[in-house]
């Protein structure tokens, strides 16, 4: 298994941000081929301020796929999509994991 995960910043407007991710950006990405399952969440800091204001995981099969689906038409459609919710962009990162 290989997942993505995207960590965005403090939005300047967060209700803004979270409406539009919601209703417009998740049924995208849901899109996404070859993503089996994905889910996000607001992290909140064990102390101090949280540097990141939300995270979004997809699962795929393994990298192959992963990169396949970020290369698609739906891949560029949802890169394209973020800045209409998250000017300051996002961060991403890859990994394998042990499916449980």
């Amino acid at each position: 298994m290989h997942k993505l995960i995207v960590m965005y910043p403090p939005p300047d407007d967060p209700q803004q941000f979270i409406e539009y991710y919601e209703t417009h950006h998740v049924p995208l990405a849901a899109t996404l081929p070859g993503l089996l399952k994905q889910s996000h969440g607001q992290p909140k800091a064990l102390g101090g301020d949280a540097t990141v204001f939300l995270i979004w995981e997809g699962l795929f099969a393994d990298r192959d796929a992963l990169f396949a689906a970020l290369q698609s038409d739906i891949g560029a459609r949802v890169a394209a999509d973020v800045p209409n919710y998250s000017p300051k962009g996002a961060s991403m990162l890859e990994m394998a994991v042990s499916a449980d």
